[in-house]
């Protein structure tokens, strides 16, 4: 609903990372997307979305297994948005990602953890991307569930480091649309346009 209010998916070519069983790319079709081409990195979730895919009918979207920062450069044409619901906390490597979407979409819909100075436990540190720094804190991550990182540690963005780094992706018009306490940690909806 948040996203609808927001943008018309109709006719829409959506890029959708992250999409675990498949439930937000079946939403997306209902909505009308021209077309949704969704990436997930686990096998057994990837087998998952091919089922729901042949159960209801959703021949306008297409399911990729793989890691996205191999999978994100070989896509071909642009999107007009990118869905990225909680997958940008799970990365090693978010900015860099959130930098691909911007060369990929012209929107961006995401519902992302973020850390504090005090959650979670760690020091902050930085990372860089085009001369540029980040804040953060690396979060480890149990691989062996079904919905964690690919890799046994992920790096969480500082919530307004988060906002800088759409902004300098070139998402100039990002609007921090809710932010709530969640049993891991602060989470924060944003959608971001260019």
């Amino acid at each position: 609903e948040q996203l609808a209010s927001r943008i018309d998916i109709k006719g829409l070519r959506v890029l959708e990372l992250g999409c675990l069983e498949g439930n937000h790319s079946a939403m997306l079709h209902s909505l009308g997307a021209r077309e949704v081409i969704s990436i997930e990195g686990r096998p057994d979730n990837f087998l998952k979305c091919l089922v729901v895919k042949n159960a209801f009918a959703l021949d306008r979207c297409q399911f990729l297994c793989g890691d996205l920062n191999k999978i994100l450069p070989m896509l071909p044409g642009e999107f007009d948005l990118c869905l990225a619901m909680g997958i940008l906390y799970h990365l090693q490597d978010p900015v860099s990602v959130i930098y691909k979407i911007s060369e990929l979409a012209g929107s961006l819909f995401a519902w992302s953890h973020y850390s504090t100075p005090e959650y979670p436990p760690g020091p902050i540190v930085e990372i860089k991307h085009g001369g540029r720094s980040y804040r953060g804190k690396y979060v480890g991550e149990d691989i062996r569930q079904y919905s964690s990182s690919l890799h046994e540690s992920s790096f969480w963005l500082l919530e307004e480091d988060f906002l800088s780094v759409a902004q300098d992706a070139g998402f100039k018009n990002t609007e921090l649309i809710s932010k709530e306490s969640h049993g891991h940690g602060p989470a924060f909806t944003i959608f971001a346009k260019k």
